[in-house]
């Protein structure tokens, strides 16, 4: 049973008060209602206090805001602002509004908007699958035959870094009751940007090395035989076994896969090479998972300093070589 007196019992403790003190009209109280909790003559002395000043026994009116959840006109607001501006935050939106952000949330899940995730998303062929499961096997024969077969590769990749600086999903929402299937928007024509080399063989960082323009077949190509294969020459003597690269146009051209089938004949993975690299499949690259890190790095650098002066030995290994074991 609640301590809470009703209104019934409010006006009796009022009606026995007499000239009698708190405390006997609380005990008189108390005898009268045995089963529920007692009161004490505090709750008596509160009571007559309000009772004489207001001539009532009922509860004043709350102060404060007005719940705004049950305020239709309110939350009609709430969602033409998020239909105008659907990547709004709450936060501004309680700022610019005066409603309180959990109210704002509350409004929005009552009729079922969702924060939608930015999403970035790879376009995939029709006979993309075959490929990846066709790689996928071969692969898991060569792990079968040799556990440490990819420690024998050279993974390779190319990258652009945007001047922008690259998306945090994190800080992005889209406000709506349907899914807009919102992608990237910034990585648009024009942007400035600086396009960086870099492989992992084993537990080495190969490169990174910076290409100045757009890359061509030619220029791959000079960069492969001036730079990335001399530097592979170790104490020990050693050397890939497999190069990999992915299907980008100008490691198509004739003179580089001449060349690969030279330095790595009948072991090189790529597209058209002696072992198919699936197309569309970033995520089968060790490259890959240090990506988003990298862009956050370079973003700020690319800015203010030109590529040559940029401190590329502790970006590099800001990817852990534990990781690359690891994977």
């Amino acid at each position: 049973m609640s301590k809470r007196l009703t209104r019934e019992e409010r006006i009796e403790i009022v009606l026995i008060s007499g000239e009698c003190s708190n405390r006997v009209i609380a005990a008189d109280f108390n005898a009268r209602h045995p089963t529920r909790p007692p009161i004490s003559h505090a709750t008596v002395s509160k009571l007559l206090a309000k009772f004489h000043e207001t001539g009532s026994v009922l509860d004043l009116p709350k102060c404060g805001c007005m719940k705004t959840i049950t305020n239709e006109e309110t939350s009609v607001a709430v969602l033409a602002s998020f239909s105008k501006s659907p990547q709004r935050s709450t936060c501004r939106m309680s700022l610019e509004s005066g409603i309180s952000r959990t109210s704002i949330r509350r409004i929005l899940a009552t009729h079922k908007w969702h924060p939608y995730k930015l999403q970035l998303l790879q376009h995939l062929n029709e006979d993309d699958p075959d490929r990846r499961t066709e790689f996928a096997e071969w692969a898991k024969r060569k792990l079968e035959q040799d556990p440490q077969f990819t420690q024998r590769i050279l993974f390779s990749d190319e990258a652009n870094f945007y001047v922008n600086g690259e998306v945090n999903k994190q800080n992005h929402r889209y406000w709506s009751d349907t899914n807009p299937h919102w992608i990237d928007p910034s990585k648009t024509a024009g942007t400035k940007k600086v396009m960086v080399w870099c492989g992992i063989w084993g537990t080495k960082i190969v490169g990174p090395f910076f290409i100045n323009g757009n890359l061509k077949a030619t220029g791959y190509l000079k960069l492969l035989h001036d730079d990335v294969f001399p530097s592979l020459c170790t104490e020990a003597g050693t050397f890939p076994e497999f190069f990999q690269q992915d299907g980008a146009p100008p490691h198509y051209g004739c003179q580089v896969r001449a060349f690969l089938n030279e330095q790595f004949p009948e072991k090189w993975i790529g597209r058209r090479g002696p072992v198919e690299w699936p197309p569309r499949s970033p995520d089968l690259r060790l490259l890959s998972l240090g990506s988003s890190e990298g862009n956050c790095l370079w973003c700020e650098d690319t800015r203010c300093a030109a590529p040559e002066t940029t401190d590329t030995g502790s970006l590099c290994w800001h990817f852990s070589c534990g990781v690359a074991i690891s994977v």
